[in-house]
């Protein structure tokens, strides 16, 4: 995928004739041709042109605007190529079942318990994915399975803690606002892997809203929120790295009324860094896409 980050304040973006071109005060004008782009990722003080958008949405060039003071301004456009009408129907039907929704979500937390597992494999007294396994095997409800969850998610943040050093100030996850560069970085990547997840599930023909795991709430893509489930444990062990590996430090944060925040140098790392582990994590959301693919289709034909 190519993806082109606009992170700077007062750039204009506009359309013509096939290309996107981008306005810097006092600097002359660049164009990018729009065929050479899949994803349009932007600040939220960039200003595009509804034209430009229309344009995005026509050619399924993903918009994503990114805003780190405020999580829930961020949003996205993405073209929604395929509209399979049965399979929304199917999801939108198997979610109201709470057997069906316990099934699926049991195997997701089991797919993310292995992972955390396969991370943290020297932890296993202070991250025990063992005994989260065998409880999720045998619970019979989802606030059960979501205190499971919940506990073995708590250890991990903690075992994290202990590895990244002190001096970053993290001692838990906050995310309004984030309090430290962890958080902050965190939150960031959790947006990013997010916007990626919506558009695996609209690649699929499924309705990203529509969550099994995580229930329908407003403002949030449910089901993007399931694929991604899996996927936390390599972001988050991302994330550490960072830190612990000096890529990101403490200079490239800012600390305001809003919380603590990624200054524009640390996002240039931050992106350059991000782009080399994207593509695999985008793999395992389409992979997790796949899977509810196959459940739905499988259980639309048994119907039949």
């Amino acid at each position: 995928m190519t993806r082109i980050v606009i992170d700077r304040h007062k750039v204009a973006l506009e359309y013509s004739t096939d290309c996107m071109i981008v306005r810097v005060p006092g600097n002359p004008p660049r164009t990018l041709p729009l065929n050479r782009i899949d994803q349009l990722i932007c600040m939220h003080s960039v200003q595009l042109t509804t034209q430009l958008i229309g344009q995005l949405y026509k050619r399924g060039i993903d918009l994503v605007v990114i805003n780190q003071r405020y999580e829930k301004h961020s949003f996205s456009i993405f073209s929604d190529q395929q509209k399979i009408v049965e399979r929304r129907c199917q999801q939108y039907a198997w979610q109201l079942e709470e057997s069906q929704r316990l099934q699926f979500a049991k195997t997701l937390c089991q797919h993310k318990f292995r992972t955390i597992s396969r991370l943290i494999k020297h932890s296993q007294t202070q991250v025990n994915t063992t005994q989260a396994l065998q409880q999720a095997a045998v619970c019979c409800s989802e606030q059960s399975l979501r205190g499971i969850e919940g506990n073995l998610q708590r250890q991990v943040f903690e075992y994290w803690r202990s590895v990244i050093p002190v001096h970053y100030g993290f001692h838990r996850r906050e995310r309004r606002p984030p309090k430290d560069p962890v958080n902050a970085t965190l939150s960031l990547t959790y947006t990013m892997v997010y916007q990626d997840a919506v558009r695996q599930a609209k690649k699929r023909g499924l309705d990203p809203q529509l969550g099994f795991y995580h229930r329908t709430a407003y403002g949030r893509q449910s089901l993007a929120c399931d694929l991604m489930e899996p996927v936390r444990p390599h972001v988050e062990a991302w994330v550490a790295s960072l830190f612990t590996d000096g890529v990101l430090t403490k200079r490239h944060f800012s600390e305001t009324d809003g919380g603590c925040l990624l200054g524009k140098t640390g996002r240039q790392v931050f992106y350059d860094a991000l782009g080399e582990h994207a593509p695999e994590w985008r793999r395992s959301l389409d992979a997790a896409a796949l899977w509810v693919v196959k459940r739905l289709d499988q259980s639309m034909g048994q119907a039949a």
